[in-house]
Order: C-alpha cells, then structure tokens, then sequence
C-alpha cells in the first residue's frame, strides 16, 4: 500500500494551486502489435494497448503512471500491467538526462513475485545528424523471482526526410536467478523506421525485434518479430 500512498502524494504535490502554473499534465496512447519489454514479449506476441499519464513540474520534478493490456504464460490472471514511476529529469550543458524509480505491478495475478521495482537512469546528446542515448537500470528483484537485475541499453533516432525517422536499439540485461522469467542472460536489439502524420500528430512505427535467446530459454515469447505501432500525444 505504501507505494501507492507514495505515488498519490508526489502526484497531489505536483498538481497543487500553488504549483499548478508550473505544471504540464502529459498522456499518451498507443496501440501495437506486440507489447515487448526489452525484447521479450508480455502480450503472448499478441496486440496491445497501452496508456500514460504524467504531471511534469518545471523543475524537473514528474511523476505518473502507465497501464498496459498483457497475456502473461507467467500467470493467467495477469490482465493489466500497472507502472507507477515518478523521478527528476533535466538539461546539463546539452546532455538530457533522466532519474527515475517505477513500481511494476499486475492486479488480479495470482503471484504477487510478478511485481517489481527498478531504478532507473537515462543520459542523452543532441548531435544534431542524429539523437543519442544510454540507459543504466537496476532491480533488486526483477519480474517473476528472477533476483538482482542489471540492463545497460543504448538508441539512437535519425532524423530522415519529412516527417521520417529511423531507430535503432541494443540491450543487455543479466538476472540473478536464472530460469523465473529467462534462461540466461539477454541480448536485445531493434531497427525501425517511424511517420509523424502531422495533421493529427499521430506516430507510426515498424520495426524489427530480436533476442539471442531460443524459444526454450524464455518463459515468454522472445523470438523474432516485425511489430507495427500507432501512438498520440496529449498536452496541457
């Protein structure tokens, strides 16, 4: 319960009279065709919708939350992916960076050692031909029991013609306990290409995902897949 006072009351304080002037509420909807995290599948390589909402103060400050349509082989009753998160991100001498603490959870599951918290810290660079940026996260018990967990990631986005823009991804990520959720410790990737429809302001993505892992090493799905993605943006 404590995790749920605590992400109210980061959200109470964000949204107060007193700082609601300095406060951007932000929400997002997408649609895809397969809901990966990391490579690995939480939709049984099925679609997927998601939403978020986060209140962004202009110190830095934000918080929110995000919920996500899941088929889990971990746990049938595991219907919706619940994301608390709340951190502190900002601009240093042209480096954007981002900390952030979320509590994943799955209500209704039958086990509770689905649920886990993640530290995580995301830097990037702005070299104009191209967006840059590396990702360190830390949990002290990853998803389904799978025990300390360590990812470092790295994306790069390419601004093309129009409205176009090619992505790129690739991840590593070692579990303390091997077998709960993988076999063995993971390497992930991804290449894509994404349209900003600019009438509506609504993002299309394609792109191409893999592990280095066989189907038997993974309690989900972890093969390879070609995954199409709509998503909009809301401000206020």
């Amino acid at each position: 319960m404590s995790r749920y006072l605590l992400a109210a009351s980061l959200l109470a304080l964000l949204a107060s009279p007193a700082m609601a002037q300095q406060v951007t509420v932000r929400a997002d909807g997408n649609v895809t065709s397969d809901y990966r995290v990391r490579g690995i599948s939480r939709s049984d390589e099925g679609p997927s919708a998601q939403g978020t909402i986060a209140i962004e103060h202009i110190s830095g400050l934000h918080g929110g939350a995000k919920a996500s349509y899941v088929d889990l082989n971990m746990d049938d009753d595991a219907d919706v992916e619940g994301v608390l998160f709340g951190g502190y991100k900002g601009n240093y001498d042209g480096i954007d960076y981002d900390a952030t603490v979320s509590y994943t959870g799955y209500p209704g599951a039958n086990d509770d050692d689905l649920d886990y918290w993640e530290f995580e810290i995301t830097g990037g660079y702005d070299f104009d031909v191209f967006y840059a940026s590396l990702t360190w996260a830390i949990s002290p018990d990853y998803i389904n029991g799978s025990g300390a967990s360590l990812y470092y990631g790295s994306d790069i986005t390419v601004p093309l013609m129009d409205q176009w823009s090619a992505k790129g991804h690739l991840g590593f990520q070692f579990v303390g306990e091997e077998g709960p959720y993988v076999q063995s410790n993971v390497t992930d990737w991804s290449a894509g290409i994404w349209y900003n429809w600019m009438d509506y302001d609504v993002d299309f993505g394609l792109q191409y995902v893999d592990t280095n892992l066989d189907d038997n090493e993974c309690v989900e799905q972890c093969g390879s897949r070609a995954i199409l993605s709509a998503s909009k943006g809301f401000s206020w």
